[in-house]
Order: C-alpha cells, then sequence, then structure tokens
C-alpha cells in the first residue's frame, strides 16, 4: 500500500469527525511514514509498520474522550441516527446537563463564600488589632501605661492571630484552588482530555511509533 491509499482509507474512515482533526491525524502519519522513508525504509515498509487503517482508526477513536468517542462512532453508522437519538433523549439529556451544570456552580460557590468568610475573619482580626495598637499613642498621651500595656497586649494578640487565621486562609485557597482545577479537569473529562491526554482528535502515538 502506498502512503497515499494509506492515507485516503484512513481519511475513509474517519469520515465521522471534524474535517479539521481528520487532516491532522493524516498530518501526524504522512510525517511518520516520510521519517521512516527517511531511515532508510522502502515506502510499502514504512506504511506497513504504522499497521493497518482501520487499526489506526479505531485507535484514533478510543483516544477520544467518552462523548465524543459515542458521538462519532454514531455519525460513522448514521448521521440521521445521530439527529435522532439527539432529538429524541434532549427530554433526558438536557435537564440532566442543566441541572449538573446548576450543582456544580452552587458547591463551586459555596465552597469559595467559606474561604472567604475567613479571610474576613482575618482581615478583622487584624483591623482590631491595629486599632488596639493605635490606641497605644493615646495611652502614651494621656501618660496611663497600665492603658498602654493592656492595648499594646490586645493589639500584638489580634494582630498574631490574624497573622495565623490569614496563613490558613492563603493556605486553604490555594488548596481550593488546586482542587477545583482538578475537579474541573475531571467534569470536562467525558468531552475533553485535553492536550496532555491528546483527547482532541489528535492522531494517538502507538507504541512501535514513539519507540
Amino acid at each position: 500500500m502506498t502512503r497515499d491509499e494509506f492515507l485516503g482509507r484512513l481519511g475513509e474512515l474517519l469520515a465521522c469527525l471534524p474535517a479539521e482533526q481528520v487532516e491532522e491525524t493524516k498530518q501526524f502519519y504522512a510525517e511518520a511514514i516520510a521519517d521512516r522513508m527517511e531511515d532508510g525504509m522502502s515506502e510499502e515498509e514504512a506504511v506497513a509498520a504504522m499497521g493497518a487503517p482501520g487499526e489506526v482508526a479505531e485507535a484514533t477513536l478510543d483516544n477520544l474522550p467518552a462523548v465524543p468517542r459515542a458521538i462519532a462512532r454514531t455519525r460513522r453508522r448514521s448521521t440521521v441516527l445521530l439527529w435522532v437519538l439527539t432529538i429524541v433523549g434532549s427530554p433526558v439529556w438536557v435537564p440532566l446537563l442543566i441541572a449538573f451544570v446548576i450543582a456544580a456552580l452552587s458547591i463551586y460557590f459555596c465552597i469559595w463564600v467559606l474561604a472567604f468568610c475567613v479571610w474576613v475573619i482575618a482581615a478583622a482580626f487584624g483591623a482590631v488589632g491595629a486599632a488596639a495598637l493605635a490606641l497605644v499613642v493615646a495611652g502614651m498621651a494621656i501618660g496611663h501605661v497600665p492603658y498602654m500595656i493592656a492595648m499594646l497586649g490586645c493589639g500584638l494578640a489580634f494582630v498574631g492571630a490574624a497573622l495565623l487565621v490569614g496563613a490558613g486562609a492563603w493556605a486553604a485557597s490555594k488548596q481550593i484552588a488546586r482542587l477545583s482545577a482538578l475537579w474541573a479537569r475531571k467534569a470536562v473529562s467525558p468531552f475533553w482530555k485535553g492536550k496532555g491526554g491528546r483527547g482532541d482528535g489528535a492522531a494517538p502515538v502507538p507504541a512501535h511509533l514513539a519507540a
């Protein structure tokens, strides 16, 4: 099989994918074949090293996230069937999707509200501590030493508490941000794997090509 025949057949098998994804996959294997030919293989040997077009197409589809993979396989059987399933199933999947989005946003909002409350507490402690330290100056003005000592102690205690709570709020915010990013990746993983997972329709890198 020649390179053009291989790429043509691969394009036919992946016609269920968007055109740009098909071209990206074909370009990937065209470059892989060219690399093998530069290493001394004949065109037929380089093409054979890629595997059968059907196997390559299946590997590409298997590399997709769950939802695009199901859509692509259904579309490969029949575009009409895909539209029928989408329309007929809309009373089920549309409300579920809306409910999922609302629930996810509500949980996300509540978590960050809790973090914000901790920051407010830290700011309140800091404000009280600053006010107490400012009253030390007033005590100095009237020459009331016990009052100065009491305000100084209160001011330092509240400032220390503010720093302690603030450090906890900062650590909690970073952890929430990290967990939020992780949760977001998991939430969209059925639809998109991202560049790291090569779930955007690009060709997977088989073991015999990566070697």
